[in-house]
C-alpha cells in the first residue's frame, strides 16, 4: 500500500472515531432494585464516553440461591436517567446479561422520550419490552443470556430521557427449582455523524484496493 494510501485511512480512522464520539451528560435518576419481601439495593453506575452501565454487588437474582431473611420470589429494577449531548444523537443500544433457569424470566420493558429540560418529559421516540426467559416456561431455555436492542429514534436530538424496568420473578411454587439474575445493564449513545463516517472509511478501504490493482 503507498504511504499516501495509508496516510489516507489514518486519516479516515480519525475522522470516524472524532464524528462517533460525542460529549454525553448522563443525569441518572433513579438506579434502585426492589424485592418483594421489602429488601433495596442500589445499582453502581460507570459513563465510559457514549456508554453507561449500570451493575449491582451483589448481584440481582431471584429463586434458588437468593436468600437474604426471606426467599426473593421476585424483584424490580428501575433506571431512570436524561441524557444530554453536544452531537445528535439517533438512537441507543440497550445490552443487558443475566441468566434463567427453570419457570423464572426477567422481563423488561424501556421508553424513550424526546426529553425537554423545561416540562421535564416529550414525546415517544422508542419503545421496546421482551422477556428472557428459563427452560420451565414456554419458549425458555435454560443458562445465561446477553440479549441487545437497538432503539431507533426516528431522527435526531440531542436530549433524551430513559425510563427502564427488568422484573425478575420466579414461577415455581419450590424455589430450589428455578432462578433468575440480571448481571450487568449497558446503554450506548449513538452520534448522527457515525453512520456517515462509516461510509467514509469504506469508500477510503474500496480506494486502497483500487490503488493496489
Amino acid at each position: 500500500m503507498r504511504t499516501f494510501t495509508r496516510l489516507s485511512l489514518i486519516a479516515g480512522v480519525a475522522v470516524f472515531a472524532q464524528a462517533a464520539f460525542a460529549t454525553i451528560n448522563y443525569n441518572v435518576l433513579t438506579a434502585t432494585v426492589a424485592y418483594n419481601n421489602g429488601d433495596t439495593n442500589n445499582l453502581t453506575v460507570d459513563q465510559n464516553g457514549n456508554s453507561i452501565t449500570f451493575t449491582s454487588i451483589p448481584p440481582v437474582g431471584v429463586g434458588d440461591g437468593f436468600w437474604t431473611g426471606n426467599q426473593h420470589a421476585a424483584a424490580t429494577v428501575t433506571i431512570i436517567y436524561t441524557v444530554t449531548s453536544d452531537k445528535a444523537l439517533t438512537g441507543l443500544d440497550l445490552i443487558f446479561t443475566g441468566s434463567a433457569t427453570g419457570a423464572a424470566a426477567v422481563n423488561y420493558t424501556e421508553l424513550v422520550e424526546n426529553w425537554n429540560e423545561n416540562s421535564g418529559s416529550g414525546t415517544v421516540l422508542a419503545s421496546i419490552s421482551g422477556s428472557q426467559k428459563g427452560g420451565g416456561l414456554s419458549g425458555g431455555t435454560d443458562g445465561g443470556f446477553e440479549a441487545e436492542n437497538f432503539m431507533d429514534f426516528g431522527g435526531s436530538v440531542f436530549s433524551y430521557k430513559v425510563k427502564k424496568t427488568f422484573t425478575l420473578l420466579d414461577f415455581d411454587s419450590n424455589p430450589s427449582n428455578s432462578a433468575a439474575t440480571l448481571n450487568l445493564v449497558e446503554q450506548n449513545a449513538v452520534p448522527e455523524p457515525a453512520s456517515m463516517g462509516a461510509l467514509a472509511i469504506g469508500a477510503l478501504g474500496l480506494l486502497a484496493r483500487r490503488r493496489r490493482k
